[in-house]
């Protein structure tokens, strides 16, 4: 079924997020779009949804498969009032209303990948790509792109991500309907939104909570070098602090991490 803004707006109950809503075909990517119209005046909460992304991208210059019409491919305008030092709280909270997306319509229970992926168990089933621009010297206007992958089988997924990667329908059992998901994404994020503006705390918690590295061996890959030790702590603008095998602590920015893996 084709996304449609009538389809999703049903029944959606947002104050601020989705309250316009564009639904396109194929496009080089969402972020684009929502740019293009945030630079036009687009409102805080203003929302595109594809049905496919040619070249969809993720952090580092990656790319985000999805089969067209298969998944939610989705930009958000958010226009907060945010000092400089809490910018990365909105990876954050992108990442937690894609987790309570997911977990939502599929009934898992999905935990964040540092800085900004989403797993259920060890597959990766979404994605946040957080892009902001500096207007008037203070963080003015951020796009926020999350991809989920939604009605893709086990055999559509290309041999090199069939162990990495799951969908809605694979947990769920059964193909999910694309309105609904992208529903639960708006409304999520819309409730996490308003957690900006004095709910520091609550996102630090939720985040700590919803991370699936905490106590955990990883590799970290910063500047072309890999690190690796024991996950000790981790905070949405601090960072990872993480206890290398000499015993040292090393502390990892989430904006500078390349790639991070279980050990």
């Amino acid at each position: 079924m084709s996304l449609t803004p009538q389809a999703i707006r049903s029944r959606l109950s947002s104050r601020a997020v989705g309250r316009k809503i564009a639904c396109v075909g194929s496009v080089d990517s969402t972020n684009d779009v929502a740019w293009a119209e945030a630079v036009k005046g687009a409102e805080h909460g203003f929302a595109v949804f594809a049905e496919e992304q040619r070249r969809g991208r993720g952090r580092m210059g990656r790319t985000w498969f999805a089969p067209k019409g298969s998944s939610i491919l989705c930009s958000v305008v958010l226009r907060p009032e945010l000092d400089v030092e809490r910018v990365p709280l909105v990876t954050a909270i992108a990442a937690l209303a894609a987790s309570d997306a997911v977990d939502g319509v599929a009934g898992t229970e999905s935990r964040i990948r540092f800085p900004n992926d989403v797993f259920v168990g060890e597959r990766k089933i979404a994605g946040v790509l957080v892009e902001s621009r500096f207007i008037s010297g203070r963080p003015d206007l951020f796009v926020v792109g999350v991809g989920i992958n939604g009605n893709v089988g086990a055999e559509d997924f290309p041999k090199d991500l069939r162990n990495s990667a799951t969908s809605l329908e694979i947990e769920r059992g059964e193909r999910v309907n694309l309105a609904h998901a992208a529903r639960a994404l708006l409304e999520a994020l819309d409730r996490w939104v308003e957690e900006l503006d004095g709910g520091l705390r609550r996102i630090q918690k939720a985040w700590r909570e919803r991370s699936g590295i905490l106590r955990r061996s990883v590799r970290v890959l910063e500047g072309g070098r890999t690190y690796a030790g024991v996950v000790e702590d981790l905070d949405p603008i601090e960072g990872l602090e993480v206890r290398m095998a000499s015993g040292s602590v090393r502390h990892f920015r989430g904006e500078h991490v390349e790639r991070l893996e279980l050990a």
